[in-house]
């Protein structure tokens, strides 16, 4: 069987290349932000941290009764609320003495009992550690979808499992605001962060094959920049409520998601998936929609998708002829024209080849290093001190200008130099906020020059993954993209689990975590070399095609001779 060509970019430029319908596409793919970001980031106002004490019995005598010790009385004792305890200091025979009560009596809050999760469930005191499940279970979920999601994506369409997961991540938002316990708030939150990747990752495939190869930086740096203006609202959203009920604040937050009404009507599927699968009658739909929206010639179209499957591209030229519509309706109703490729898609058959393993290997391990450096940086940093709302919108805006960054390197110097500056940059600013905070404190100017250190990790950090968001995909064929994609992200969560622990470890070792993030960081950027660079080359449709970019050309690697060989074969 003759090899049918796969590029789908001159088909995507025919359309416009950065036309009306992928404009569209994408921009209504992007409002999928609001609903992916809210419910990440909202526990920090759902589940913020309310001043409490102990309450007060409405008997004194019954203090007195739960010490049972007839040398504390009313007369000679003082009676102190802490925030964990109830302390009675007594005057004994000239001599002090103290006894330590537990919070018998509730405790009373300094706002509005109902306005945290945290106060309205009291998961304060013995309980407080069981706070960060909230968050932690949430990665823990996105980690699960991110397994698993993109296969079905990957086998079914981006636009289903899209749509399906925004619907479920709009269910369980209001479901977590009606949550009648703790372990309920819980359990739906795993849940959520389950679906919240998938539609996470799905819109980022949906981006990276909407427009042809040239437009990937743009896609790159709007991505970014969506995703930071949503992030942006969350704080104007929580200060508009702030006088409100946590639940009322959740469901503010799920409200967002009813854009997906919006998805419904317009979003298409993609174009790349309907080719690398097989399906011309949907094919045919969406170039025919395609061509009215960006207002370009559907036969044209039409003749240029022809020719890519005949590889008739070059006789046509030569001849000055193009395809008549009875040969276009044929071949887009021939389902063996439609076959990209006989070989089996799956992620097992990518990573059986030691070369495309090696680079799964190496994108599991940078995604897990950005993870663990981005949360840990966030977490162990004050920028959530002092006002909650200011330090968020300063923290997301100091992130914002490696979006600008990523925008004008990935062409000009590529896209491994790109992740290898990035990553040398958050390395830079980890060392040096652990050397300044190890020699002059965290005080004064210390603190001043450490916060600078640090802002130049959290700009490389979240640069380093709008890179790789992109990067990635680029890396994998269609039918195993997202696959590739939700592999990778699984285990950034790894990270993001662990990120949290740095606050503990600098406890014991204050340069503990600053140390473990520069290494791995170090580490990262030594690995990158093994990948492919994919400025310029054009998204593989199959594995042979990935494969390609190893043979001997031009002294670069040679791919291995069996592998060669089998290539080879199915070719013939």
């Amino acid at each position: 069987m003759p090899k049918v060509h796969t590029e789908v970019d001159p088909l995507l430029d025919a359309l416009g290349g950065r036309g009306r319908y992928q404009l569209l596409q994408y921009f209504v793919s992007k409002i999928y932000a609001f609903s992916a970001a809210f419910q990440l980031l909202n526990f920090v106002y759902v589940a913020r941290n309310i001043p409490h004490t102990c309450g007060q019995p409405s008997n004194i005598s019954d203090i007195f009764t739960a010490i049972d010790d007839d040398t504390f009385t009313i007369n000679n004792s003082n009676i102190y609320y802490d925030k964990c305890g109830i302390r009675v200091v007594a005057n004994i025979s000239g001599d002090t003495e103290t006894k330590q009560l537990p919070c018998l009596y509730g405790y009373n809050f300094a706002e509005r009992k109902e306005l945290s999760i945290i106060s309205d469930m009291e998961i304060v005191c013995d309980q407080a550690p069981l706070k960060g499940l909230g968050q932690t279970l949430l990665i823990v979920g996105q980690g699960l979808g991110a397994a698993f999601l993109p296969i079905f994506s990957d086998r079914f369409g981006r636009r289903p499992i899209h749509l399906l997961s925004h619907v479920i991540v709009m269910a369980l938002g209001v479901g977590v605001a009606f949550s009648p316990n703790f372990t309920a708030f819980l359990v739906l939150r795993l849940i959520l962060g389950m679906f919240q990747q998938g539609i996470v990752l799905t819109d980022a495939t949906i981006g990276i094959e909407v427009f042809p190869t040239k437009y990937r930086k743009l896609v790159a740096f709007l991505s970014n920049i969506s995703w930071s203006s949503c992030h942006l609202c969350l704080p104007l959203v929580a200060y508009l409520l702030r006088d409100y009920s946590w639940r009322i604040l959740q469901l503010g937050c799920t409200s967002v998601s009813l854009v997906i009404i919006l998805q419904f009507f317009f979003l298409e599927e993609s174009l790349r998936w309907l080719v690398a699968n097989g399906k011309p009658k949907q094919i045919k739909k969406l170039l025919k929609r395609a061509a009215k929206i960006s207002q370009v010639d559907y036969q044209h179209v039409l003749d240029v998708y022809a020719s890519l499957n005949t590889g008739q591209e070059e006789t046509q030229k030569d001849q000055g002829g193009s395809t008549s519509k009875e040969q276009t309706a044929s071949l887009l109703t021939d389902p063996v024209v439609q076959t990209v490729d006989d070989e089996t898609h799956s992620l097992l058959d990518f990573i059986k080849v030691r070369r495309l393993g090696l680079n799964v290997a190496v994108l599991w391990f940078i995604w897990f290093t950005d993870s663990m450096t981005y949360f840990g940086l966030y977490f162990t940093s004050d920028a959530l001190a002092g006002d909650r709302f200011v330090n968020v919108v300063l923290l997301i805006v100091v992130t914002m200008p490696s979006s600008v960054a990523i925008y004008y390197l990935v062409d000009r110097i590529g896209r491994k130099k790109t992740c290898i500056l990035l990553h040398l940059t958050t390395g830079f600013g980890l060392v040096g906020a652990t050397v300044v905070r190890e020699l002059m404190g965290n005080t004064g100017a210390g603190a001043i020059i450490s916060t600078v250190f640090s802002c130049f990790g959290f700009f490389g950090a979240f640069g380093a993954f709008g890179t790789l968001f992109f990067y990635t995909p680029e890396i994998f064929p269609t039918n195993i993209r997202n696959v590739g994609l939700g592999t990778s992200s699984a285990f950034s969560r790894l990270g993001g689990m662990l990120g949290p622990f740095a606050g503990l470890l600098s406890e014991y070792v204050t340069w503990g975590p600053g140390a473990v993030f520069t290494c791995c960081c170090l580490a990262a950027t030594a690995m990158i070399n093994l990948l492919p660079e994919t400025n310029g080359k054009e998204l593989p449709q199959t594995i042979s095609d990935v494969k390609a970019w190893y043979e001997t050309n031009n002294g670069e690697q040679k791919m291995d001779a069996k592998v060669k060989e089998k290539a080879d074969q199915k070719t013939e």
